[in-house]
């Protein structure tokens, strides 16, 4: 195995994790809930991603326009429909876990229920073949990596360096200075949850793409968005990227070397573990609104 095979593969088959690692993060840091549920968001993003591709033919980076829109508008919904509700009861946020989790076995049950059972392709030409340090990757993962780069510079540049985001920083730092300076919680977090179902849904989208649009694609990939989300520290951004970029080349690296996924994924995951352990990560004792 050399570094360069598992620097290419890493980066262009784990490059979505990012992002969804992102919105995650960035959801978690407002609220500090774990919502199980982001999960269906990355799924839903995928099948809203195929629908759109096969249904009115538009290519897949047209589709992921509508993707997106579609995931985040998703997620602001189940925030005003369930989440926050259940805030305004003094839900505590253990409930609140296990209601995501209801939440995305509803969801995931429903996307079986209206595109069955069958695993589903987006319609897109055959790829060409461009050599990498020596690694034969598809055209599109390229350009899929690139998309990917792109948008996730662009939505650290927004959480950083806007109006809309030091208003995020602001509430997620102290709700009642931000109240206090004029910040409306209420649009701010809507702001955030629309953000937050906008990255997972292009990751979903991303990853069926890349591979087949099925009802547990989110659940599969959910494990490693939480684990990088906290290993990176909700409020470094910056640090997600990196962690997240990081994961895919480990991933990668073991895969080459050990030819199991499942191992591989087994190693990282306790590793991971091994750090929060390490570093006392807990989670957050409640939910900011």
């Amino acid at each position: 195995m050399r570094i360069s095979d598992a620097l290419v593969i890493g980066l262009t088959e784990h490059a979505p994790l990012v992002l969804a690692a992102m919105g995650f993060a960035l959801l978690y840091r407002l609220t500090g809930l774990i919502n199980v549920a982001y999960a269906e968001t990355v799924t839903l993003g995928a099948y809203f991603g195929m629908w759109v591709n096969t249904t009115f033919g538009l290519n897949f980076y047209l589709s992921l326009v509508p993707a997106g829109l579609l995931a985040g508008l998703m997620s602001v919904v189940t925030y005003l429909a369930i989440f926050r509700p259940a805030k305004k009861r003094n839900v505590g946020v253990l409930e609140l876990i296990i209601i995501s989790f209801g939440l995305s076995i509803f969801l995931r049950y429903g996307l079986q229920f209206v595109f069955g059972y069958v695993v589903r392709f987006y319609e897109v030409p055959p790829p060409d073949t461009i050599f990498v340090l020596g690694v034969g990757v598809a055209s599109f993962r390229l350009l899929a990596l690139a998309s990917v780069a792109l948008l996730a510079m662009l939505l650290y540049w927004f959480i950083q360096h806007t109006q809309f985001g030091l208003q995020i920083r602001a509430l997620a730092s102290d709700e009642d200075l931000a109240q206090a300076s004029g910040i409306r919680p209420l649009t701010v977090t809507i702001l955030v949850w629309f953000i937050a179902g906008l990255a997972g849904g292009l990751a979903g989208a991303f990853y069926g793409v890349g591979s087949s649009v099925r009802p547990w694609l989110g659940w599969e990939e959910f494990l490693f968005i939480l684990l990088v989300a906290l290993v990176a520290g909700s409020r470094n951004i910056r640090g997600v990227i990196i962690v997240g970029a990081g994961a895919g080349v480990a991933l990668a690296a073991m895969t080459l070397q050990f030819g199991q996924a499942l191992y591989s994924k087994l190693a990282l995951i306790i590793v991971f573990v091994i750090i929060l352990k390490l570093r006392g990560t807990r989670l957050a004792e409640a939910g900011k609104v």
